[in-house]
């Protein structure tokens, strides 16, 4: 305490000024409007900058849960999209109901949608293997199972192989085992992708008859014949085409639509009637 008192006693001129210097400003200001509106916008500038640095930091620390927020969100619209496309309800009438409308109209008619769609975040990912795999922060718990779905909003991702209780790891589209049913979108043509590249970027269309009309340029999506992925999910754009005359189909590379160098976050989709299908062709095959 004695340093203090030192401390003061040492600089008390200073002091004794600051403190005049401060009473004549506030003198000032208060006797003279345009010096206190100087004063009150400059403060505001700098209290307003301290605030909007501390909302950009604070936004920051809770990007994680608007993340879970936005993934959620987009499940439940790519559901009710889903709902539309298989009862075939006319968009324009949809447009004009009002919000509640809307809500009534799905939940009377969600007995009859083929998928839903369940958020994860991926939290390992390989893509320079010859067998590539996914990790997602999802498992058992959360109603994933093996078999499902991976999908992005840019295109299909990948299957889930195995579930624990939290978490999944997933057969990546860049996996020697994948297979996927796929179409020519532009006609229907039924083919399989399949990634026999060795590049993350590109996978091959395969058993597309030669008889059929293929240009760089067109696009291959999921066919919907099983239930792994709703029909029309983008897979890819052919980027090249070639017709051998010893062979019975095209030769057909694609660029995958899917950046697997950049996944984050993805969608599981859950087939409703997955059990029911796959019971009745079980019994068929017999």
């Amino acid at each position: 305490m004695s340093q203090l008192f030192a401390l003061i006693f040492r600089y008390r001129v200073f002091l004794v000024f600051l403190l005049l210097e401060i009473i004549a400003t506030a003198l000032i200001v208060n006797n003279n409007s345009y010096q206190r509106s100087v004063v009150l916008s400059s403060s505001n500038t700098v209290v307003g900058g301290i605030y909007n640095a501390s909302s950009n930091i604070e936004q920051y620390f809770y990007l994680t849960d608007v993340n879970e927020d936005l993934l959620h969100e987009n499940a439940e619209l790519r559901k009710q999209l889903e709902l539309i496309q298989v009862q075939g309800v006319d968009s324009a009438t949809v447009m004009n109901r009002d919000k509640e409308d809307i809500t009534n109209l799905f939940y009377g008619m969600s007995d009859t949608v083929a998928y839903e769609f369940i958020p994860a975040r991926v939290i390992n990912n390989s893509i320079y293997r010859s067998g590539n795999y996914i990790t997602l922060n999802k498992g058992r718990e959360d109603g994933i199972e093996e078999g499902m779905g991976i999908m992005t909003q840019d295109g299909i991702v990948g299957q889930v192989k195995a579930v624990s209780d939290h978490f999944a790891t997933c057969y990546s589209l860049l996996h020697r085992d994948m297979a996927v049913s796929s179409e020519l979108k532009k006609n229907g043509a039924l083919c399989t992708v399949k990634w026999d590249t060795q590049d993350p970027t590109s996978a091959t269309a395969n058993y597309l008859p030669l008889h059929l009309d293929i240009n760089v340029g067109d696009t291959i999506t999921t066919s919907g014949f099983n239930t792994v992925y709703p029909e029309g999910v983008m897979i890819g754009i052919v980027s090249e085409a070639q017709k051998t005359p010893s062979e019975r189909f095209w030769l057909v590379t694609i660029d995958v639509s899917v950046d697997f160098s950049k996944i984050h976050h993805v969608y599981v989709t859950k087939s409703l009637f997955r059990t029911e299908k796959d019971s009745l062709e079980t019994i068929a095959e017999e």
